[in-house]
């Protein structure tokens, strides 16, 4: 519950928890977006997800690279998940909706893999600390270009990353 500061006014039910209202449908994202809230969402249910997660590059990349590309992505979120302002606010793995949180996490890896830094970097401070919001638009960069080599190489295949999330 939250409180006014006007002695007249009554209780009021607070208001979503600020990073998860629905701010858009997951399928009407561009492929780079939509696949970095998918693995964002996954790698984040737990020990499953990351799991799928490392066995997924793994088939794509091959091991060695495949460790590589998961440990930058595991770098990410782990900033994005201890080290922001507040926590981060996501849906369920297989929700259609997209968050705010993650509009805001998809479109800074956009940015930064685009090399739009500055617009990366616009994202990332309205979650991170200034220093950590730096060192998480170096990393998205090489997150995103891994991302749209998954892309490419499902593309052709239908991959996880182009089938549409259920609404809930």
């Amino acid at each position: 519950m939250s409180y006014s500061w006007f002695k007249s006014s009554k209780v009021t039910q607070a208001s979503p928890v600020r990073g998860g209202a629905a701010v858009g449908m997951l399928a009407d994202m561009p492929p780079l977006e939509r696949g970095m809230v998918q693995l964002l969402r996954q790698w984040c249910d737990g020990e499953a997800g990351r799991i799928a997660v490392a066995e997924d590059f793994t088939a794509i990349f091959g091991a060695e690279q495949a460790a590589l590309e998961v440990n930058n992505l595991a770098h990410l979120i782990t900033l994005m998940v201890q080290m922001g302002r507040r926590p981060l606010m996501r849906h369920h793995t297989h929700c259609a909706c997209l968050g705010g949180d993650e509009s805001a996490f998809a479109q800074m890896v956009a940015a930064a893999t685009a090399g739009d830094r500055e617009d990366a970097m616009a994202f990332a401070l309205t979650m991170l600390p200034p220093d950590i919001a730096y060192e998480a638009v170096q990393v998205a960069e090489h997150v995103g270009r891994a991302t749209l080599d998954i892309i490419h190489r499902l593309s052709a295949t239908g991959g996880y990353f182009a089938t549409p999330a259920t609404r809930h």
